[in-house]
């Protein structure tokens, strides 16, 4: 089969129309998941694009001059399900991949798995000339429980593929992707299955010391902020709902967090507070507004989010939105008072929500 492209930009001007399109691709041949673009360079260019070896996909991740934070939440999990695992193999840059309260970062000469029917975060990082390439294995989860006992346990841990048959299975599934139009389906799956054991059999190996390290509280504490980091910007977040969805009383919810250093609310707002940092100095999302950046990461007033923000960086959101566009305040527009009037009121307690609603009566912007 030949290779396909799944989704290409290459320009400037990465807007809210492109992000969609990118977003649909992930749906269509990953999973529902949303998915943030940072811009490191003027010029950018980045490509998804898959082949397949039997039925096995093997999919190519490249770009330039930008990172990509992709966030797959509980909620998105329980309504678009994704038995599968994938395989990261970073050939430039790094993967970063949270899930089951673990983080760790992927570099060349190493591999990891993450399960899609779990809430997780991946990240791609650019190497020093601004470059990333990685492939993704797509494995159905009945050939990888088959082949691992409890793989989703070892989800998130670089493995090796410096040595032995990991080493060959990285090279094989390199070469699978080019020469996809040159072999027959039955070749092609026969050596993907045995690149796949190859691997499997590494995991087997090296996850002993992982598998046995971790003790019931240990998986409990990466579950539950596994959890927070992907459902922190739920506006009804509560610590009963929390303790309930990850299996645990509200009792020991606080007892985890704060063998973590921190306090159930602390952890809401700094996450919050650090996305919406993110959100007003990312070029792609300009034209998003204050109010709905605020709403979108759970917080329902105004004056809230205003306070938090002055706290945390010493600046309003305006400020910090202006500094990133590095450009003088110009005379407002009628969008651009309802952000400074929210700027200015922070110590009414404003609900955003019908702030909000009225936006979206005016007449459509790109957002």
């Amino acid at each position: 089969m030949m290779t396909r492209s799944l989704y290409e930009f290459k320009g400037r001007n990465f807007n809210a129309d492109h992000r969609e399109l990118l977003l649909s691709a992930i749906r269509r041949d990953f999973y529902t998941a949303d998915c943030c673009v940072y811009q490191d360079a003027e010029d950018l260019y980045f490509s998804n694009s898959r082949s397949f070896a039997g039925y096995i996909p093997i999919s190519r991740h490249r770009s330039i001059g930008v990172r990509t934070v992709t966030r797959r939440t509980l909620k998105e999990v329980r309504s678009n399900t994704s038995d599968t695992f994938l395989i990261w193999l970073p050939i430039r840059g790094a993967v970063t991949i949270t899930q089951n309260g673990r983080t760790a970062t992927i570099e060349p000469g190493s591999f990891a798995l993450s399960y899609g029917n779990e809430p997780l975060c991946i990240a791609t990082l650019s190497d020093a000339d601004q470059e990333h390439l990685s492939y993704q294995i797509t494995a159905p989860a009945h050939l990888v429980s088959q082949a691992i006992p409890e793989p989703k346990r070892l989800c998130a841990i670089p493995f090796s593929t410096t040595l032995g048959g990991a080493r060959i299975a990285r090279e094989l599934f390199l070469s699978l992707y080019e020469e996809a139009d040159n072999l027959d389906r039955a070749s092609a799956e026969a050596l993907a299955l045995s690149g796949l054991h190859a691997l499997f059999r590494t995991v087997n190996q090296e996850g002993v010391e992982h598998g046995r390290s971790l003790s019931v509280r240990e998986v409990k504490l990466q579950r539950l902020m596994d959890y927070l980091e992907l459902n922190y910007s739920d506006s009804e977040l509560t610590t009963e709902k929390v303790a309930k969805d990850c299996g645990i009383s509200t009792r020991y919810l606080h007892y985890l967090l704060k063998s973590k250093g921190t306090r159930f609310y602390d952890y809401l707002w700094q996450a919050r507070l650090n996305n919406a940092y993110q959100q007003l100095t990312d070029p792609a999302l300009a034209r998003r507004t204050i109010s709905e950046i605020a709403y979108a990461i759970g917080f329902k007033s105004s004056a809230h989010f205003s306070r938090a923000f002055r706290n945390q960086f010493a600046r309003s959101p305006r400020e910090v939105r202006q500094e990133m566009l590095n450009a003088p305040v110009v005379a407002a527009t009628k969008s651009d008072e309802a952000e400074l009037w929210i700027d200015d009121t922070a110590d009414d307690d404003i609900d955003l929500a019908p702030i909000l609603l009225a936006e979206q009566r005016q007449p459509a912007l790109v957002n």
